[in-house]
């Protein structure tokens, strides 16, 4: 075989290997798309028209931290509040906080959410305090008509914190220099690399004694005659027990959602808001991230 033969067999040989990589690789595109298509026709349906047309309970979780960037955001907690406190078939709705906290800013959004809903519709709601309603989450759950919680659950913590570190000695340690160029003469407020002055010390505090205060009106705004406003400890910071909670007036029972489920609603089916959003979501969101791997991987 002459050189140009071979050149121009192995140009063939090139050209029909990239053809079979273009055809399977659209095969495959072509079909994880079939499977996106199917699987919003098919589970959509389900989780909409199944499960919320009944009569129910509604359920709406906060989990873990609260913050723009989580499913406790208010962006994705508030459309459920609305449509739980819409819906003919739910007779009462049932916040279940699983949280120690997170933003400030979200949980105030999600508090004020819950209060309008309270002052407009004629549901009730119960927030449900299982391992941990903390500081954030305590928050959220102040604002529903009725809280109860464990024994053993962690309840309070009505405090505001913000966390910064002075790591100067560490880098000086290793021979690091920091080396920023800034305009403003508090720019580098709270920069680990940078000494607090005591007049920004004094700014920072007053930041979070001002959302402390915040925190500590909507509290005595919501449950109102059921604590001491005038015992500090309880906005000290310090968390309880559920005992402890009932015993100062931040929870009203000790229970369960089983049990307040089976005395006040006969058992009735109790539907998270929650697994519609997170369904539909993960189903479109995980087949387009395989679609678009597999055609980067290309």
């Amino acid at each position: 075989m002459s050189e140009n033969d071979k050149t121009l067999n192995d140009i063939v040989s090139a050209l029909l290997a990239e053809r079979k990589r273009d055809y399977r690789n659209k095969l495959i595109f072509r079909s994880l798309f079939v499977l996106v298509i199917f699987s919003i026709v098919f589970f959509a349906p389900m989780a909409k028209d199944i499960n919320f047309n009944d009569p129910h309970v509604a359920m709406i979780e906060i989990n873990g931290l609260i913050s723009s960037e989580t499913q406790s955001s208010a962006e994705k907690i508030i459309p459920l509040l609305q449509r739980a406190s819409q819906n003919i078939n739910a007779s009462a709705i049932i916040i279940k906080i699983n949280s120690g906290g997170g933003s400030a800013t979200q949980s105030k959004i999600i508090y004020d959410e819950i209060v309008k809903i309270k002052n407009t519709s004629n549901k009730k709601i119960i927030s449900v305090i299982e391992d941990v309603g903390a500081s954030g989450g305590y928050y959220i759950a102040m604002a529903a008509d009725h809280i109860i919680a464990s024994e053993t659950s962690i309840v309070g913590s009505i405090g505001v914190r913000l966390d910064s570190y002075d790591i100067r000695r560490l880098f000086n340690n290793l021979g690091i220099k920091s080396r920023t160029i800034y305009s403003g003469e508090n720019k580098l407020i709270l920069d680990p690399f940078h000494e607090l002055t005591s007049k920004q010390y004094d700014h920072v505090k007053s930041l979070t004694d001002e959302i402390h205060t915040q925190f500590i009106n909507d509290l005595k705004s919501s449950r109102k005659d059921k604590i001491n406003p005038d015992d500090k400890l309880i906005y000290s910071g310090l968390f309880y027990t559920g005992n402890q909670a009932k015993a100062l007036g931040l929870v009203d029972d000790i229970s369960s959602i089983y049990k307040l489920n089976n005395e006040e609603y006969e058992n009735m089916k109790i539907q998270k808001y929650n697994s519609e959003d997170n369904l539909i979501n993960q189903l479109i969101q995980t087949s387009f991230h395989y679609l678009f791997q597999s055609k980067i991987n290309y």
